[in-house]
């Protein structure tokens, strides 16, 4: 199993890659690497990963030319097979945006925890000062800042895509996109969709085959 997983996390690390290096990046280099000590196999999928860095990665400029970056980005998957050992999982995901190379000023980031307990599993946490949130804070919580809210972000099926948040990046003025980005970003998304939705469908075929029963008759 370990074999396929390896492949398909190589697989998945690449398509990773060319989707950042044509849309807002040049010359990101992903790897996908197996965790150590863990019970099921799991590939940890993000830029500077090696035989000595095998669960942390690094973050890396956003930019398309060879101007001094404005952004830095820090991207980490952890993946494993599914229960069938069939299809490849993201049981974790992190999408950080940073103003510096030490990746010690962020803007925000985007992370999905499958099945967390406490908080939804697909959030956004936006760093920055809110009046609203000092205004609304109670008792216990009068120091808490806006970057410990986790704003939900579609769930488990829809979160964001990495195409969702380049789109983010370019529109808001916050990087710089290639020529043809909608294109590379419309062809991704649709294919995250597409995954996701026949994720659902195996999942739920007792809807599936409702919903067919109800498209027969309306035939």
């Amino acid at each position: 199993m370990t074999s396929d997983l390896e492949r398909k996390a190589f697989e998945f690390a690449q398509v990773l890659q060319c989707t950042l290096n044509a849309t807002i990046c040049r010359d990101v280099r992903l790897r996908a690497v197996q965790r150590p000590f863990d019970v099921t196999p799991v590939f940890t999928v993000g830029s500077g990963l090696s035989r000595s860095n095998l669960t942390q990665p690094t973050g890396f400029p956003v930019r398309i030319d060879n101007k001094r970056p404005r952004i830095w980005m820090n991207l980490s998957y952890q993946v494993h097979m599914d229960h069938e050992a069939k299809y490849l999982t993201v049981f974790k995901s992190y999408c950080g945006i940073f103003s510096d190379e030490e990746l010690e000023t962020c803007l925000c980031h985007f992370d999905y925890e499958r099945e967390k307990d406490k908080y939804t599993a697909a959030h956004l946490q936006v760093h920055g000062a809110s009046p609203a949130l000092d205004a609304l804070n109670r008792r216990g919580d009068e120091k808490r800042p806006l970057e410990k809210l986790h704003f939900p972000v579609g769930g488990k099926r829809f979160r964001p895509s990495l195409e969702d948040i380049i789109e983010f990046l370019i529109c808001e003025r916050l990087a710089d996109g290639r020529e043809g980005w909608q294109r590379v970003v419309e062809e991704g998304r649709d294919r995250f969709h597409r995954q996701q939705l026949r994720a659902a469908m195996r999942r739920n075929t007792a809807l599936v085959e409702e919903f067919m029963q109800e498209q027969e008759k309306q035939a």
